[in-house]
């Protein structure tokens, strides 16, 4: 099964063990995951019947059923106790901080979080090192035209985060690769389209400077 490039990083940052996919989609996934050995098990979570009933059809006609389980359930509020790795993907990342601080108690047994959110990842960023875990890896893809930042929390000690940490990620900033650079040269490229316009209030004025500012700092 072929994964687009924001699936297949997530894939790469899977440890072995037992996975919940939460918003599974087509479980393409979680599938490719345990037909390659990656993991023994899974579990494909969706909180629509829609979307449930593909993800049941897609799982049985690889004929994994036995091995990887839908699941119709709200984000984690039923998750296994065998699960110790969990992936939130493709979502806002308010929703990835609420599905998470919601059951707490169904973290104990995982060791790994694996998220790829469509926005306010500083903040996602920021709670979830409050919960036990540490970035333990990074990674930032361009597809389709929208670039996707995936980050791997693994359980540990806290870790002290700074600003420029937590708003462009610890391991990204430092290794600045070729999409995490592209992606900030097209933002200062934005702000100073932004700051030829008229009629623009002193604030926001002031707000894309400094962010512009923070951008060249860390490139």
């Amino acid at each position: 099964m072929k994964l687009s490039k924001r699936l297949q990083s997530i894939y790469d940052m899977v440890p072995s063990g037992v996975t919940a996919d939460v918003g599974s989609d087509h479980g393409k996934l979680i599938i490719s995951l345990f037909e390659n050995g990656v993991i023994t098990k899974g579990y494909a979570i969706e909180n629509k019947q829609g979307p449930y009933n593909r993800l049941v059809k897609a799982i049985n006609s690889h004929g994994v059923q036995n091995n990887v389980i839908p699941m119709l359930s709200d984000g984690i509020s039923e998750l296994p106790t065998d699960v110790d790795t969990v992936v939130i993907a493709g979502m806002g990342g308010f929703n990835v901080i609420e599905i998470l601080k919601k059951h707490p108690g169904k973290l104990k047994n995982v060791s790994t979080i694996i998220v790829d959110a469509h926005n306010a990842v500083p903040e996602l960023r920021r709670q979830v090192s409050k919960m036990g875990f540490v970035i333990a890896d990074e990674d930032m893809v361009f597809e389709a035209g929208i670039y996707y930042e995936i980050i791997k929390f693994i359980r540990g000690e806290a870790i002290y985060l700074d600003d420029p940490d937590i708003e462009f990620g610890p391991i990204l900033r430092n290794e600045k690769s070729v999409t995490f650079k592209a992606k900030y040269n097209s933002r200062i490229e934005e702000i100073d389209k932004l700051l030829k316009k008229e009629n623009i209030p002193n604030e926001k004025i002031k707000k894309l400077n400094m962010e512009k500012e923070r951008i060249r700092t860390i490139l």
